[in-house]
């Protein structure tokens, strides 16, 4: 916090029973935790809310660690919202793991060291001193410093090291260098925490010198706080690069950090101006979504769709897309997808209180989803309505058996419709499509990166299927097929892909040879959870 002080501007406050740091950055006015006991934590949360009230500024506690937060939840439940702050998380380490450098996990770093003692094998470790070594210091962090597109951040460094070096007589920091040819080419200033761990504030390095930043790690926790068992070496701020390298140290420990706010979350109907924060958010979410079906998405659905969002200070944290369904039998049914939640805010109900807006504006409609996670539905009252078979097929079973079925890749949704029709002409329950429907069901296939063709017989159009590869597996997540004739269809996919794993999602009349698993496709909120042998498989 000294090191930093001309940044964040810190004032406090003592009272009887807490001690309370308020920081100003850039304008921008939150705390610290309050430094007291357990026991105290209410009343100086109390006086820090009704402090951020009466001065007019949002209330925000930066960096609280799970302890706390985990305290103040209980406390104040309802109340406050907490955000994950993944970027400001510290790194602790096995101070042994860091000096032995033994290992398959450290050696890359291991080779980065050696290599620098060989080529510097006259290389010297010293302590420093502010009275012996400050100018010095600068001096050289300058030079290694001197890119200027980190101008500003570079003279904010400086400043903070000068205060933190002319504080050296309040603090119990220790500091260490590495002199080539007598010559200053790395430091460390660290200081002593609780926990048994040491933290380190500064490590500088000449960066054109291989090597150089795992030799002065190594050499200052061999020289200095040598009874110390963990090393904290602060956050990556969310810096790809410095996260990349934070991580190839293999940290033992991550000291989470959250922000805490009052809650005045409130839920909206989406705006025309919200639908880049919601891309955003999808593309974050959902792994298996890419710019290509992100697009289409956005593109083909989300328009015509309703979109609930949840918003915090303008900030959409959390969304539900709901969107006409038409369903033989009911003519007023909906699908809702696009369920997601800023992942810094997970955990605090927030998907559930935007459901019960839906269900409650929905409340006498029919509403579906695609069951992704039944059990997480379950508990907002949606039951299972639809099941399918996964069938992991036995090839050895089709692999000679004679078919009278190929694949083509010529496909146009007229033909899928028709083939369609009279697929689920005997079904129970099942989606209404039409050709304009088929038109955007191709279009999102290869969007996915999927593929679709036509089972053909006696060179006739006899059914379609969707699937997608990935590496030796060939995941079918539709097929529309005649019942009659299952064994020279699955035959046929057998044959068609040679070598590749094949797994098929398929109605549960159908009698596959194979391991079979029953899987639910959609969960509806007007149903009782029961298997009717009705038969949806959607998705948006």
């Amino acid at each position: 916090m000294m090191m930093w002080n001309h940044e964040y501007h810190i004032e406090y406050e003592i009272h009887d029973h807490f001690l309370i740091m308020l920081h100003n950055y850039k304008g921008t006015k939150y705390f610290a935790m309050p430094f007291t006991s357990k026991e105290y934590y209410q009343e100086a949360m109390d006086y820090m809310i009704d402090y951020a009230k009466m001065n007019h500024f949002p209330f925000m506690i930066d960096c609280a660690v799970p302890a706390f937060v985990d305290e103040v939840k209980k406390l104040y439940k309802g109340r406050l919202i907490f955000e994950r702050t993944r970027d400001y998380d510290d790194y602790v380490y096995e101070r042994e793991a860091l000096v032995s450098l033994s290992g398959k996990k450290m050696q890359k770093r291991r080779n980065h060291y050696n290599q620098f003692v060989k080529s510097y094998p006259d290389y010297e470790y010293r302590s420093l001193s502010l009275n012996d070594d400050f100018d010095l210091i600068i001096k050289c962090l300058a030079e290694w410093e001197s890119d200027q597109s980190a101008s500003e951040s570079l003279t904010s460094e400086i400043y903070g090291i000068l205060f933190l070096l002319s504080s050296n007589h309040l603090l119990n920091i220790k500091m260490g260098g590495i002199f080539i040819n007598n010559e200053l080419k790395a430091f460390t200033i660290a200081s002593p925490l609780l926990h048994n761990t040491i933290q380190i504030h500064v490590e500088k390095a000449d960066k054109s010198i291989r090597g150089l930043y795992p030799a002065i790690a190594k050499e200052f926790l061999e020289h200095e706080f040598t009874d110390y068992a963990y090393v904290n070496r602060e956050e990556d701020m969310g810096l790809v690069g410095l996260r990349q390298s934070k991580m190839r140290l293999h940290p033992v420990h991550m000291v989470e950090k959250t922000r805490i706010f009052i809650d005045d979350t409130y839920i909206r109907i989406a705006k025309q101006e919200d639908e880049e924060a919601i891309r955003a958010l999808w593309l974050d979410r959902f792994e298996d979504e890419d710019e290509q079906s992100t697009s289409f998405y956005f593109d083909h659905i989300y328009p015509h769709a309703k979109t609930y969002v949840l918003c915090f200070h303008d900030r959409i944290i959390s969304a539900i897309s709901v969107e006409q369904f038409v369903v033989n039998g009911y003519e007023e049914s909906y699908y809702v997808m696009g369920v997601l939640t800023d992942r810094s805010f997970e955990g605090q109900g927030f998907m559930k209180r935007l459901f019960n807006v839906v269900l409650n504006d929905y409340k006498e409609k029919r509403l579906y989803l695609t069951a992704y996670h039944p059990e997480v539905y379950k508990s907002l009252g949606f039951l299972p309505s639809h099941f399918m078979n996964k069938v992991k097929i036995d090839k050895k079973y089709y692999k000679t058996m004679e078919t009278d079925y190929s694949l083509s890749h010529e496909v146009n949704a007229e033909v899928m419709s028709s083939l369609y029709d009279n697929y689920v002409s005997s079904c129970l329950e099942y989606r209404i499509r039409d050709i304009k429907s088929f038109e955007l069901l191709l279009d999102r296939t290869r969007a996915f990166h999927q593929e679709c063709v036509i089972l053909m017989k006696d060179n006739q159009p006899s059914g379609y299927m969707i699937y997608e590869i990935s590496n030796d597996n060939v995941d079918i997540v539709e097929i529309i097929y005649k019942r009659e004739d299952i064994d020279a269809i699955v035959s046929c996919i057998v044959q068609s892909f040679k070598g590749k794993s094949i797994n098929i999602i398929i109605d549960k009349e159908a009698h596959i040879e194979g391991k079979t698993s029953s899987h639910i496709s959609m969960l509806c909120n007007k149903e009782d959870g029961h298997d009717h042998g009705i038969m949806i498989n959607e998705v948006y």
